[in-house]
């Protein structure tokens, strides 16, 4: 009966081990995606801001130059 008593004993700390590891390399990753997200923020809101005056300015203003409105 106490061999059994140990087995489940060791079973259920060998559980909490995987469930601990799993959490932490679930930690780990999100630590790392954040962390890469947050290292092209600026990039990301620069290159956005660009395309976002092209579409905007540019290329009406060109479209107008060629129909020889402006």
């Amino acid at each position: 009966m106490a061999g059994k008593k140990q087995n489940m004993d060791s079973l259920s700390i060998d559980r909490m081990v995987e469930s601990i590891q799993r959490r932490s390399q679930l930690t780990s990753r999100s630590l790392k995606l954040d962390s890469g997200i947050e290292s092209t923020r600026w990039r990301g809101f620069s290159v956005g801001f660009l395309f976002s005056f092209m579409f905007a300015f540019v290329i009406p203003i060109l479209i107008l130059v060629l129909l020889g409105v402006l």
